[in-house]
């Protein structure tokens, strides 16, 4: 069976807009939270000292979830100021962000101080060396050009800095859409993102973070979850984005029914999904995290 290919860049900029960034964080089941939480302890070792100040990119930042879990974490909060920029090439996140922090003044209070711009990850408008951290979350690998994206990173920390990623080795929902496909769609190719096969491979990214500029680097692999209230919820979610994503390779016909399919083959414990607490239901997802120092 041949298999149809889909994503482009810029098809994956579209679904960042208008519904899909209000409703991010509700289709990720939490997972992104989890990364994020992950890349702020690999950079922990790496933070200056409390005393001095402490400055932050969100990079790519969508919802802005690494800058709102930076400001869970008593180690980066501790730090004499806080500085965090939140930038990301979507006017609706960034609408979103700044509504988000007008709704906490506390968040810039105590010397802390947060911004949320539109920018190109690959055409930062910062300054060098400004940086102490850079975070870039689930994003590099739609980037046009990764290489230019990371040298970026690389152009706008400080010495000593540090750059934190993640990709997906494995998104987890990919086996679960295409026994979809082959209820839904039998015969027909099943339908492949190359932008993402091509990240699933250990080494690509610690080889963008090294052609962008980077030195010390280093890669591993982590494993998140993500988890819905239930399998109609997770069904529904999920459906949400893929629909999207698979483009023009389905019919508006077969997009109605994939949440069905989904729901089926979800309760019928086809994959590995995994069950939660209370009930909850998804499926764990892989990630490739890099950590590059300048």
């Amino acid at each position: 069976m041949t298999t149809h290919e889909n994503t482009t860049p810029g098809h994956v900029r579209s679904i960042f807009e208008g519904d899909m960034a209000k409703t991010y964080n509700s289709r990720t089941g939490g997972c992104n939270i989890l990364l994020a939480d992950h890349l702020i302890s690999l950079v922990t070792p790496h933070l200056p000292p409390p005393t001095s100040s402490l400055r932050i990119l969100d990079n790519a930042c969508g919802p802005a979830v690494l800058t709102t879990q930076c400001l869970a974490s008593p180690t980066i909060i501790s730090h004499a100021a806080l500085h965090i920029s939140a930038v990301d090439l979507s006017a609706d996140f960034i609408s979103a962000n700044r509504a988000l922090i007008a709704s906490h003044p506390e968040w810039t209070s105590n010397g802390i101080t947060i911004d949320t711009e539109i920018m190109n990850g690959m055409d930062l408008k910062f300054p060098d060396n400004t940086f102490d951290i850079s975070f870039t979350s689930l994003a590099l690998f739609a980037f046009p050009d990764p290489v230019k994206g990371a040298s970026e990173l690389h152009r706008t920390l400080k010495p000593n800095g540090v750059a934190a990623l993640t990709t997906w080795k494995n998104p987890g929902w990919l086996s679960l859409l295409h026994e979809v496909e082959r209820r839904l769609r039998p015969g027909q190719e099943l339908t492949r993102f190359p932008m993402l096969e091509v990240w699933s491979v250990p080494g690509k990214l610690a080889q963008t973070l090294r052609e962008g500029g980077f030195q010390e680097v280093e890669e591993e692999e982590v494993r998140a979850y993500a988890l819905w209230e239930s399998v109609d919820v997770a069904a529904e979610k999920m459906c949400e984005t893929l629909r999207m994503m698979v483009g023009e390779g389905w019919s508006e016909g077969e997009k109605e029914k994939m949440a069905e399919g989904f729901k089926e083959v979800m309760r019928e414990g086809w994959g590995e999904l995994i069950r939660g607490e209370e009930g909850r239901v998804g499926f764990e997802m892989v990630a490739w995290t890099g950590l590059g120092r300048k």
